[in-house]
Parts: structure tokens; sequence; C-alpha cells
């Protein structure tokens, strides 16, 4: 049985809703460590930081990257 697209209604913020905290609960920040253990490469942003925006952007595919990214720093601060 498909299930209907969760979208986030018209006048509410993405922030709303997502915030690293919420992700880092269910992907604690150890667990994605210990996933990346095997990369050596260091780059501008943090091999971590792209997990769980890649997370954030699989949860929220109606949003663009954008607005995905800015909540993401948002929840950070």
């Amino acid at each position: 049985m498909a299930r209907t697209e969760a979208v986030v209604p018209r006048g509410v913020r993405l922030t709303d809703y997502l915030g690293v905290g919420v992700i880092a609960m269910v992907f604690p920040l150890a667990v994605v460590r210990e996933a990346l253990r095997t990369s050596e490469r260091r780059r501008a942003l943090p091999a971590e930081a792209v997990v769980y925006y890649v997370i954030a952007a699989s949860l929220f595919r109606a949003s663009n990257g954008r607005e995905v990214m800015r909540c993401l720093g948002d929840s950070a601060k």
C-alpha cells in the first residue's frame, strides 16, 4: 500500500521540524564517525556534516538543498 508523501504545510518553516539534534538522536555522532573511520580525506566541510545533510535532504525531498542546509546551520547555533 502506497503512503502519502510527507510535506511541510504552507507557511511553516522547515526549521520547525528539522534540527541536527533530532537527527543526531537517531544517528549518534559516534556511530557516524565509526562509519567514516576509513575516510582519510580532509575537506572544507567535515564528513560528519555531509552525512547529516544527506540524511536531512532525503527526509525532506520536497525542499531544496539550500533550505535543508540553512535549516541544519540554523539548528546548530
